[in-house]
């Protein structure tokens, strides 16, 4: 299927295809584990790989999460526990109302954000984690969680990767997608 600039949807309103927009730069990433805690590992690895080789600054990364915790884990802990495993710097834009009001680029620090509270903030390398959490089970408004996930994959500049250890409609997309082979996937 060609995508056109726009694409007719079945709930309210157009969804405005990636294609269509004057930025260039590689194809998100894709990066589907059998955990959380190997997600994360991934997810810093990567993280380092573009520290390192593309020397992109830690103050241009970005960590965005949907919840800070499921049933099952608490994704924040996960989060912090692996960054602090690996001894990477990193700061919460949305641990509270202040940490929002008095976020700071300047420090070389990884920042960590609620997909909510990273509206309007851009940054060359983007992860979103545990995109197995969308949509939330508790919203019944899926075209809510969908520009959610429109909102966080478009915060990124340059490197998007959307990382997944579990299954939901949101997954079930990408592996169908990935099927087709229109994104690289990561293991």
């Amino acid at each position: 299927m060609l995508w056109n600039k726009v694409v007719p949807r079945e709930m309210e309103g157009e969804l405005i295809a990636p294609q269509s927009t004057k930025r260039k730069g590689p194809e998100p990433e894709i990066i589907k584990v059998e955990s959380f805690a190997k997600e994360m590992d991934m997810v810093v690895n990567k993280i380092l790989q573009h520290h390192q080789e593309m020397k992109v600054p830690f103050s241009e990364i970005l960590i965005l999460y949907r919840v800070k915790c499921t049933h099952q884990l608490g994704v924040i802990d996960t989060i912090k526990f692996t960054l602090d495993r690996y001894q990477l710097p990193y700061d919460r834009i949305s641990e509270n109302n202040e940490s929002k009001r008095t976020f700071k680029r300047k420090e070389n620090w990884i920042k960590i954000s609620t997909i909510d509270s990273s509206k309007g903030l851009n940054f060359q390398a983007v992860f979103i984690v545990n995109v197995d959490s969308m949509p939330f089970p508790l919203k019944e408004d899926k075209e809510r969680e969908v520009s959610l996930l429109y909102i966080a994959m478009t915060r990124a500049k340059e490197h998007l990767f959307l990382s997944y250890s579990g299954i939901s409609e949101f997954t079930q997309y990408f592996d169908e997608y990935q099927k087709k082979g229109r994104w690289k996937k990561s293991m």
